[in-house]
């Protein structure tokens, strides 16, 4: 089983083993994203297609998720093979809480995935009318977003509790 993946800039040829992750399509663009993965027993490389927008783990649902701006790729947490991918996925950023929930976002909304499947997101009602949502850090099961409030014309903080999922006042 998959235990970490994180981003890292291309490795050498040999540093890791690797696996390329591509979908034939005519609109790919010539960027490419490196994940570098750990498991029991080895650490290899996954190569894939688009810049990168975010990587997010989940023992709990058995997925990996990697964000790129041309795809969105699911991925089996045991054995790393696509489960399903999404091509042009409007999704700028994404994290995980420290209960292995994947919260999503395309800027101006917040999505949770509720098994491996990216059309059965749920989405989170947000307190406010928001632009620019950015998930910035978290402080137990408390994240922190950021984002652009059009009411007020003003950039605020939001904190979301992953735990009872509900907007608190502040950490």
């Amino acid at each position: 089983m998959i235990c970490n993946a994180e981003h890292i800039k291309q490795p050498y040829s040999g540093e890791y083993t690797e696996k390329i992750y591509d979908i034939k399509n005519p609109f790919n663009s010539g960027d490419w994203t490196w994940i570098k993965f750990t498991d029991e027993d080895s650490v290899w490389c996954g190569e894939f297609r688009g810049k990168h927008r975010g990587v997010a783990v989940s023992e709990r649902l058995g997925i990996i998720v990697v964000l790129t701006t041309d795809y969105m790729y699911i991925l089996d947490i045991n054995t790393g093979e696509i489960i399903e991918y999404d091509s042009q996925p409007d999704y700028v950023d994404i994290t995980t809480s420290p209960y292995g929930d994947i919260f999503i976002t395309d800027g101006y909304g917040i999505e949770m995935f509720i098994n491996s499947k990216a059309l059965d997101l749920e989405a989170i009602v947000i307190p406010v009318n928001s632009d620019n949502l950015r998930f910035e850090e978290w402080n137990d099961n408390i994240l922190k977003i950021s984002c652009y409030d059009f009411y007020t014309y003003e950039n605020v903080e939001l904190y979301f509790d992953s735990l009872i999922m509900e907007w608190v006042d502040n950490l």
